[in-house]
Parts: structure tokens; C-alpha cells; sequence
């Protein structure tokens, strides 16, 4: 086995008994069976040169930058009010395009779950701009926008199988209903 190969096995076990994947002695067999008792003479292999390690920080730092971007042109929305098409269209466009990273990248599919968490905020925000900018003072108007999203969060809940989706959905429907019957 060349050497490559055998660090980057020694490291992804490391990696599993940092994070208790295994039990400890199970590791340290199978790093003593790999490095064929020389894990003295080669250099420290670190968990932290795990693959695992790398592409979750990787992850994180594009989760991190796409949440960035969301929320400046979620913003960009509210601050800009002379321009409220432009806005609107650009977030209209970024929620397409992470909705088709999301079906581009079937590989990374633990990308996926925060697009959808983003986007579905994108759409409630453009949802509360249209509200401001052409219905203001229509409480059920707003009332209705706030149910259609729900409901389309309950819908995105029961098709693509996300708990915490359809859990959102209801409850927000059950909120809005509540609000209705305390209000009347």
C-alpha cells in the first residue's frame, strides 16, 4: 500500500475514534495493523487532516457564504424601497438558482437541506415585500400570503420528506388560525 493511501486510512481513523465513531481499542488496532507497528518512526498523522474534517469545512464555509448573500439581498430588499422590482427580482433569482444547485448536486446532499431552509425564508421575505409595497394595510391579505407560505412548507415537508418542514408549515397554519379565531 503506498504511503498516501495509508495516511489519509490512519487519519479517517483517528478522525473516528476523536469523535467516538468506534471504540478506542478498535482504533488502535486498526492504526497498529496499517502502520504495521511503525506509526513511531512516521510523522503524527492529526485528526484533523481527516477528509471528513476538510469537506465539513468546506460546507461550512459555503453554507456560511450563500446565508451571507441571502441575507444581503433579503436586506437589500427592504433598504432599497425606491427600487422595489429590481430587488425583488434579484432575490427572485437567487432563490432559483439555490433551488437549482440543489437539484444540480445530487453528490452533496448535505448542501441541500440549507438551501431549501434558505430559500424558503427568501420566499417568506419577498412574500412580506409585495405585502409593503402594493397591499400595506390588508391585514388579510397579509394573513393569506403568510398561509400560502405555510402551506407551501407543509407541501415541501411532505414531498421531499423534511420533518422540520412540515412541522413549520402546520404550525404556522395552526397560528394563523388561531390568530383569526382570537381575533374575531
Amino acid at each position: 500500500m503506498n504511503q498516501q493511501r495509508k495516511r489519509i486510512i490512519i487519519s479517517e481513523i483517528k478522525y473516528w475514534k476523536h469523535n467516538k465513531l468506534l471504540p478506542a481499542h478498535y482504533c488502535d488496532f486498526l492504526i497498529t495493523l496499517y502502520a504495521r507497528g511503525e506509526e513511531d518512526n512516521e510523522r503524527e498523522v492529526k485528526a484533523s487532516e481527516s477528509i471528513f474534517v476538510k469537506e465539513k469545512k468546506s460546507l461550512n464555509r459555503t453554507v456560511f457564504f450563500l446565508s451571507i448573500l441571502a441575507v444581503v439581498v433579503s436586506a437589500g430588499m427592504f433598504i432599497f424601497t425606491q427600487y422595489p422590482g429590481m430587488t425583488m427580482t434579484l432575490a427572485a433569482v437567487l432563490a432559483v438558482a439555490f433551488l437549482l444547485i440543489t437539484l444540480r448536486k445530487k453528490a452533496n446532499q448535505a448542501l441541500a437541506p440549507f438551501l431549501y431552509i434558505i430559500v424558503s425564508f427568501m420566499l417568506l421575505i419577498m412574500s412580506l415585500k409585495v405585502w409593503f409595497v402594493f397591499f400595506e394595510g390588508h391585514t388579510m391579505l397579509l394573513l393569506g400570503l403568510l398561509m400560502l407560505n405555510c402551506s407551501l412548507w407543509l407541501f415541501a415537508g411532505r414531498l421531499l420528506k423534511l420533518l422540520y418542514f412540515t412541522i413549520s408549515g402546520t404550525a404556522g397554519i395552526l397560528l394563523i388560525i388561531g390568530f383569526l379565531l382570537l381575533s374575531f
